[in-house]
């Protein structure tokens, strides 16, 4: 598999990261339901479910609802929202502060010869720019 077919890797914890994968696929749900499903296939103590949920509600990922007695949780953004504001901004963070090594590497990705419409995509985007700035 190509690098960009792969899953965003490592920007969560491991358990985030399954939480948040439990969520988008589940939507609406409690403590209960988010430990229910992981305690299928690991042993893992409700605390540790809550305390992950409140945090990934700190952080602004998931929406807690404390109308009902038990607290409800659901994605704050999309699966596919969270990649996108999370690739711009590690890839912003990389280019501010280290250009022509974060540049080189992109191009090498793009140049691999796996996806010829994007590589032209990309030269035509750059042509663009090129003659903007003449």
């Amino acid at each position: 598999m190509s690098k960009r077919g792969r899953e965003l890797e490592g920007l969560l914890g491991p358990l985030e990261t399954d939480v948040m994968e439990i969520a988008w696929r589940i939507g609406d749900a409690t403590v209960r339901d988010v430990h229910a499903e992981l305690a299928e296939t690991r042993e893992i103590a409700y605390t540790t479910v809550m305390t992950t949920m409140t945090r990934l509600a700190a952080k602004g990922l998931l929406v807690r609802d404390t109308t009902a007695l038990a607290h409800r949780y659901r994605p704050a953004l999309s699966r596919e929202e969270y990649a996108e504001t999370t690739v711009t901004s590690v890839i912003d963070w990389l280019v501010d502060r280290f250009p022509t090594p974060a540049m080189q590497y992109f191009v090498d990705v793009m140049d691999d010869g796996s996806d010829p419409d994007t590589m032209r995509a990309l030269r035509d985007r750059i042509d663009r720019r090129r003659e903007v700035e003449s």
